[in-house]
This record gives C-alpha cells, sequence and structure tokens, in this order.
C-alpha cells in the first residue's frame, strides 16, 4: 500500500504539472490576436487614433487662430471663421485630453482575460469530474496492479506514466477542446458586439461626428470664405491665412475619412459576416486531434512521458508493405505534379491581378498628371486671375491625390507580392504507408483497391488543394478589395466632390486659359472613366427618381421633395463602382422620405 501511495502522489503532481502546461497553451491561444482573419475587432483600436488626431488637428487650427487672429479684419470673413473656430473649440471641450492608453485597446485586453479566466475555471471543473469518475479510479486500480505485478525499473515506470498522461489526455482532451473552442467565439463575440464594445461604439460615435463636421465645414464654410476671397473682399495676409487652415482640414478631411469609411465598412459587416469570421479564425482547431496540437509540443511535458509506442504489425500487413510504398511513391508523384502546376497557375493570375490593380492606379495618376502639368504651364497666368484660390486648391488636391494612390500602390504592392510569395510550391505529404497499407489489407481485390486509391483518394486530394487554394487567395483578394475602396476609389469619388464645388464654379470664368483649364479637367475625368472601363470597372451614377437600392446605393440624407415619392433618389452625391456584379463601394445618395 506504501508503493501505491507513492505513486497516487507522483501521478497527481505529473498530471497537474501536465495540466498548468496545457491551460498556458490555451490561454494564450485564446488571448493572442485581435482575429486578423476578419471582423471589427481585427482593427478597430485605429477608431481612437483617427479621432484624437482630428482633435490635435483641431488644437492646431485654434492655436493658429490665437496666434494670427489680428489678421483677420474684414467683418465677413472674421464672421465666418469666427464660426467655424467656435466649432472647433466646442468639439475640442469635448475631447478628454492625451491618453496614454488607447481606451478600446484596453477594452478588449479585459474582454480577453475575462473569457480565459472563464476557460481556465471551466477546464479545472472538466479535470475534477474527470478525476472522480469511475473510470479514472480504474485505470489507477490497473496501474498499481501492472507495477506490483513486474518487476520495477526505470523502463517499466516510465511507460506506466506515459500511460496515465496518455490516458489523462485522452478523456480530457474533448473536453478541453470544447471548453476552448467556445471561449475563442466568446472572445470574438463579444470584440465584435457593439453593446458590449462601449468603448468602440462611443468613439466611433464621436469620430463620425468629427468627419462630418469637418465634410460641412469644407462644402459650406470653406466655401463662403473662398467666394469672399476670389470677389476681392480679403486682403493678402486674410486669404494666406484662409488657405493654410482650410488646407489642413482639408487634407484631415480626406485622409481620416478615407480611414472612418474602412472603419464603419468594418461595423456594417462584422455583423453580417461574424459567423464566416469564427469559422475563419478557428480553421485551426477543428477537431479535438488537431486542437491537442496547440500544447503538444516539445516542452508542453516532461520528454520521458511523451514516449509513443508503436503497434506491432500484423503478418499480412507487413506482406503488403513493400508494395504498399511502391504505390505510395506512385500516388505521391502523381499529386506532386497536380499540386506544381495548380501552383503555377494559381501564382501566374494572382500575380496578373495584382499587376492590373497596379496599372490601373497607375494610368489613374497618369489622367491626374495632366491636370497638374496644365497648371503648372500657365501658373504664372492663373496667380494672378480672380479665381487663383480655387485653380491653386485644384492643383494642389491633384497632387495630393497622385502621391496618396501612389504610396497606396506601393504598399499594395508590397503586402499583394508578400502573399503571393507565401503560396505554397509544392502538396503536402498525400498519405502514409499505413494508410495504403490498411487499405489493402482491408479490400479482397488488390487491383480493385488500387484502382481506388488512384481515383477517389487522387480526386479527393485535388478537390481539397483547391479548396486550400481559395484559403491562400483570400487574403489576397481581401488586399484588392480593401485597396480599391480605401485607397483609390476614394480619391476618385472626392474628386467628383472637386467637379462640383471647384470647378463648376471656373466654368463661369471669362478668362479664356482658365476656360482651357476646365476644358483638360473635364478631359481627364473622362480619361479616367474609360480607365476604369478598360479593367471591368463600372461607375454606379443613379439618376433622379430611380428607386433606392441598398446594394448599390447608400444614403447621406433623407428629405422630403416636391415631385418625389418616398424611396425615390433626390440626387446622387458621389458615384459608386463596381466590377461585373460584385458592388466594390456603392453610390451616396440623397433620398426623399
Amino acid at each position: 500500500m506504501g508503493l501505491a501511495a507513492l505513486l497516487d502522489r507522483f501521478v497527481l503532481a505529473r498530471e497537474e504539472d501536465f495540466f498548468r502546461r496545457v491551460k498556458t497553451a490555451v490561454g494564450l491561444k485564446i488571448a493572442e490576436g485581435e482575429a486578423d482573419e476578419g471582423g471589427l475587432s481585427a482593427y478597430d483600436v485605429e477608431i481612437f487614433d483617427c479621432y484624437t488626431n482630428i482633435m490635435h488637428i483641431y488644437r492646431d487650427a485654434a492655436d493658429h487662430h490665437l496666434k494670427e487672429s489680428h489678421i483677420i479684419t474684414t467683418p465677413e470673413i472674421k464672421s465666418v471663421w469666427g464660426g467655424i473656430y467656435e466649432l472647433l473649440m466646442s468639439r475640442l471641450m469635448q475631447y478628454e485630453g492625451e491618453m496614454e492608453i488607447n481606451p478600446i485597446q484596453a477594452e478588449k485586453k479585459i474582454i480577453a482575460a475575462d473569457v480565459v479566466a472563464d476557460v481556465f475555471a471551466q477546464m479545472g471543473e472538466a479535470v475534477k469530474e474527470y478525476r472522480e469518475s469511475h473510470d479514472y479510479s480504474d485505470f489507477l486500480t490497473d496501474v498499481r496492479k501492472r507495477l506490483l505485478q513486474q518487476e520495477l525499473s526505470f523502463g517499466s515506470v516510465e511507460e506506466v506514466l506515459a500511460d496515465i498522461i496518455n490516458q489523462f489526455e485522452k478523456h480530457c482532451n474533448e473536453h478541453f477542446y470544447s471548453i476552448y473552442r467556445r471561449g475563442l467565439e466568446a472572445k470574438l463575440t463579444n470584440l465584435n458586439n457593439l453593446e458590449l464594445r462601449k468603448q468602440a461604439e462611443s468613439y466611433n460615435t464621436l469620430l463620425k461626428e468629427e468627419i462630418e463636421i469637418l465634410r460641412q465645414i469644407i462644402v459650406v464654410q470653406a466655401m463662403a470664405l473662398e467666394k469672399i476671397a476670389w470677389d476681392g473682399g480679403a486682403t493678402p495676409e486674410e486669404s494666406a491665412f484662409i488657405a493654410e487652415v482650410l488646407g489642413v482640414l482639408r487634407e484631415t478631411y480626406q485622409k481620416e475619412g478615407q480611414t472612418s469609411g474602412r472603419i464603419n465598412r468594418g461595423f456594417l459587416e462584422t455583423a453580417n459576416h461574424h459567423k464566416e469570421n469564427l469559422g475563419r479564425v478557428t480553421i485551426n482547431a477543428e477537431s479535438p486531434e488537431e486542437f491537442a496540437e496547440i500544447y503538444s509540443v516539445d516542452g508542453a511535458f516532461p520528454p520521458d512521458l511523451a514516449v509513443i509506442f508503436e503497434n506491432f504489425k500484423d503478418a499480412r500487413a507487413e506482406k503488403y508493405a513493400p508494395f504498399a510504398e511502391s504505390l505510395k511513391n506512385a500516388l505521391s508523384d502523381r499529386l506532386g505534379n497536380f499540386h506544381k502546376k495548380l501552383a503555377v497557375k494559381k501564382t501566374y493570375f494572382a500575380k496578373k491581378a495584382s499587376w492590373q490593380i497596379s496599372q490601373m492606379s497607375m494610368e489613374c495618376c497618369d489622367a491626374f498628371a495632366e491636370i497638374a502639368a496644365h497648371f503648372e504651364d500657365g501658373k504664372e497666368h492663373f496667380l494672378t486671375q480672380e479665381e487663383k484660390d480655387i485653380i491653386k486648391g485644384v492643383a494642389e488636391t491633384v497632387v495630393i491625390k497622385i502621391d496618396s494612390i501612389k504610396d497606396g500602390v506601393q504598399q499594395f504592392e508590397e503586402e499583394a507580392n508578400a502573399i503571393i510569395e507565401g503560396f505554397p510550391a509544392e502538396g503536402s505529404e498525400v498519405c502514409g504507408e499505413d494508410f495504403v497499407v490498411s487499405r489493402l489489407v482491408e479490400g479482397s481485390n488488390g487491383a480493385k483497391v488500387i484502382k481506388e486509391i488512384l481515383d477517389e483518394f487522387v480526386t479527393a486530394q485535388q478537390e481539397e488543394a483547391e479548396k486550400a487554394w481559395a484559403k491562400h487567395e483570400e487574403p489576397l483578394a481581401k488586399k484588392v478589395l480593401a485597396f480599391q475602396r480605401d485607397n483609390l476609389f476614394f480619391e476618385l469619388s472626392t474628386f467628383e466632390e472637386i467637379m462640383h464645388y471647384s470647378v463648376s464654379r471656373l466654368r463661369e470664368s471669362l478668362d479664356v486659359q482658365i476656360l482651357e483649364f476646365v476644358v483638360e479637367i473635364d478631359k481627364q475625368y473622362k480619361n479616367l472613366e474609360q480607365i476604369l472601363a478598360r479593367y471591368g470597372i463600372e461607375k454606379i451614377v443613379p439618376t433622379a427618381h430611380e428607386p433606392f437600392n441598398a446594394k448599390e446605393h447608400e444614403v447621406l440624407m433623407a428629405e422630403v421633395q416636391e415631385g418625389f415619392k418616398k424611396g425615390e433618389i433626390i440626387k446622387t452625391m458621389n458615384s459608386g463602382y463596381r466590377n461585373s456584379e460584385r458592388v466594390i463601394t456603392r453610390a451616396n445618395v440623397i433620398a426623399a422620405r
């Protein structure tokens, strides 16, 4: 009995050590990362950074006002600019100031920590239930008998301890897997649940408000200030002050508006794709056996307990072994050639798609560059005209767009190439010798079994390869879509605003060179449409009275308008874009209510 008691204590200590290591591996697996495969939680810490950056710009504008306010002497300018300044100050009053820790990120860490703590508690209960079970009691009794009935040696004890850990893992792994899976899903669900994510929801609401305020300042108040300047109602100092401040606000709206748009698409898409995202996130733990691999690594438990004992093959299996090896090699060669051809094909089309996106973007840059070049050619004349501020603003904005698209293309190409370079060159191991042997042993007709292996197994492997490639290609498709939405089409969409609000004013000019500049802008605007068409991109431009379609249209504002029925489109503010039947960005519209 003394030996049995000593064994029980030693077994308990080894089990505790194993359980502790499993908990550590599982806890790290749940806590690590922020669901990079998809969902709002992959990037929403940017919300706070974007919001605080806008606040910093407000503060800079306010400081500039305090230093240079004596320059503003014209009553009309003082009135309009004073309204802008008061609006910026009112927003700054709501701002809590500098924070050392991003509150959204801190909230996410708390959610992960709570889930891990709950998972650990559930795993502890599973271990307790197992140790109190009859199976565990019977197993320990059997172990004692084995040790007492044989000659004790280091090897025999090692075998028994390995059996204990294997038994412990066998009985607990399914429970651990189920707890881990539920914990991971709970974490991601909470991260993507805006009712729980108070910080993300709160700061995103603030961010949307600031983007809309910036839009109104630029579209309404900035235009009013510039009109006063164009009409000669401002001093040169006032014009310089206005140009500097409004230039910063415009640049901020363009940059942060792009980020905000991407974040808000995430808010909308997360609810729709949450289950799909969970499936992708947990793809590395699709079964209890695969789940065990996250803690069955070097150092997961002492090497002396990691001994795996092979079973003896029966006589029939040994008879087939030499032939099975030859058949396995034939299968490997056949599938290896298929994988290589598939890899070449997939890589070629991936590179082609990436190149087309970059080429289309650079051609758009060339169109913008023609506008900038026309401005430079007539710059000396343009800057002497009343419309100089409008012309200069158009030219500067176009240059910003060129730089933005080129920077975006460079980043896209680097990330896309990295994804493509990560494509597998060859397939994984097709099958082991044991698999082939078991199939041959089970069948009575050797020729029939061989045909089944060659036909069914190879076909299944090829289908699995196609499915695996879909997962490899998915990150690239996401990069393409994100670049189109957040960079290229954002720049083209905001260029439409320039056509509506700035170029339209230049059409009223009586100066020949200015009108020629307008002709050049119109020409390049048409050229941009032709470039997109060559690459299969179609603009979505709904007409007045067209019924609202949520798939293609996004309502910016709903208002009552005489002559329009509820749900009809009154006006298109920004075009949308589609590629074949897939909508990439929706058109922004004003609809009747």
